[in-house]
C-alpha cells in the first residue's frame, strides 16, 4: 500500500557532495558525532559513506517513481529553497498559505 497517492506529494531533498564538504567544515554540529569512539577519523568516513549512499539510494529511487528531487548545494538560501518546496506543494496547500 503506497504512503502517498501521488508522487507529486512528495519531494526529496539531498546534498550535493561538495555542500556535504562546506557543512563539515564550516557547521561544527554537522562534524560532530555525538558519542566517543576509538577512530573518529574513520567513524567521520564511515558517516560520509554512509550519507552518500542512501543519498545515492533516495535519489535513484525517487527518479523511478517520478518523484522531484531537490539538490542542496549552498547556492541558495533557506528562504529559497523554502519557497521552491511551498511552490512544489502549493496545489495542496490551502488558499491562505499560496503566494498572492
Amino acid at each position: 500500500m503506497p504512503i502517498i497517492d501521488s508522487p507529486r506529494r512528495m519531494v526529496i531533498m539531498v546534498p550535493t557532495p561538495e555542500f556535504r564538504q562546506h557543512q563539515l567544515h564550516d557547521l561544527p554540529r554537522a562534524a560532530s558525532l555525538g558519542h566517543r569512539v576509538s577512530d573518529p577519523a574513520r567513524a567521520q568516513a564511515n558517516r560520509l559513506t554512509r550519507d552518500r549512499l542512501v543519498a545515492e539510494d533516495a535519489v535513484r529511487t525517487a527518479h523511478q517513481l517520478g518523484i522531484r528531487v531537490i539538490e542542496v548545494d549552498g547556492s541558495r538560501d533557506v528562504a529559497a529553497i523554502a519557497e521552491i518546496v511551498a511552490d512544489h506543494f502549493s496545489p495542496y496547500l490551502p488558499e491562505q498559505g499560496r503566494k498572492a
